[in-house]
C-alpha cells in the first residue's frame, strides 16, 4: 500500500488566463473530498407479530454524492479575487480536486465561502463546492 500525504489532496482551480490549466487554489492548507451515495432509510415495520415492536431500519443507496472543501489562511490575490466574485455572484468556475493515486475530478462548481476571523490570529477561510454537473474523472497515472 502507497501512503500519501495530506498536501497531496488538493484543489485547483482554471487559471483565467490559459484554458485547460489549473492553479492551486491558494492559502488552502485542508481539503476534504467525500463521495459516495447517500444512505436512505428503509424501514421495515413488523408485520406478523407484535406490531409494538420497533420497526427494523435498513440502508439503500441514494443520489451519488460528490462534495469537497478546504479550508486555511486567507490570501488575497488575482486568483482568489475570482473564486471570492463567483462566490458572491453565484457563477460557476472549473475546479480540479485531484485524489492522489486514485484520480482527478474536473468540472464548474459553484462555491461557498466563509472568512472567519479572530483577534490577532490571520484571516481564516473555509470553502463548500458543489459541483453544476457530473465532474469529468480521469484514473491517476
Amino acid at each position: 500500500m502507497t501512503k500519501h500525504l495530506g498536501q497531496e489532496l488538493f484543489i485547483q482551480v482554471e487559471d483565467p488566463e490559459t484554458a485547460d490549466a489549473y492553479v492551486d487554489f491558494c492559502g488552502i492548507s485542508s481539503t476534504d473530498f467525500s463521495m459516495g451515495p447517500e444512505m436512505v432509510d428503509r424501514i421495515i415495520p413488523e408485520c406478523d407479530g407484535d406490531r409494538t415492536t420497533p420497526a427494523q431500519v435498513t440502508k439503500r443507496a441514494g443520489n451519488i454524492d460528490l462534495s469537497f472543501t478546504g479550508s486555511g489562511i486567507a490570501e488575497i490575490n488575482t486568483r482568489t479575487t475570482a473564486i471570492f466574485d463567483a462566490a458572491r455572484t453565484g457563477v460557476t468556475l472549473n475546479f480540479k480536486v485531484t485524489v492522489p493515486n486514485y484520480g482527478s475530478f474536473t468540472g464548474p462548481a459553484y462555491v461557498k465561502i466563509t472568512f472567519t476571523g479572530n483577534t490577532n490570529e490571520d484571516l481564516a477561510i473555509s470553502a463548500e463546492f458543489g459541483w453544476e454537473s457530473v465532474p469529468t474523472w480521469a484514473a491517476a497515472a
